[in-house]
């Protein structure tokens, strides 16, 4: 599984730019929330499978380009 932290906002735009339904937003859905209320905006970790990742990669490289280092960088985590 790739484990991908992401900001509430990054969140948001991940959410917008996916189809409403599909697997790729299931898996944004089931982001879990932690850390404690003195970050803010407060971390999300979304898990997902590699495959899942890569669809994010490619949504976030073409309408949150500031999330798509992020997600390379968990995508390339796993693999080691």
């Amino acid at each position: 599984m790739v484990e991908i932290i992401l900001t509430e906002p990054q969140l948001a735009c991940l959410k917008a730019a996916v189809l409403t339904g599909s697997v790729v937003s299931a898996a944004l859905e089931a982001g879990k929330r932690f850390g404690s209320e003195v970050f803010s905006p407060e971390p999300v970790a979304v898990n997902c499978t590699a495959a899942i990742a890569t669809r994010l990669l490619a949504v976030a490289q073409r309408s949150c380009p500031e999330v798509a280092p992020k997600i390379r960088a968990a995508i390339e985590q796993e693999k080691q």
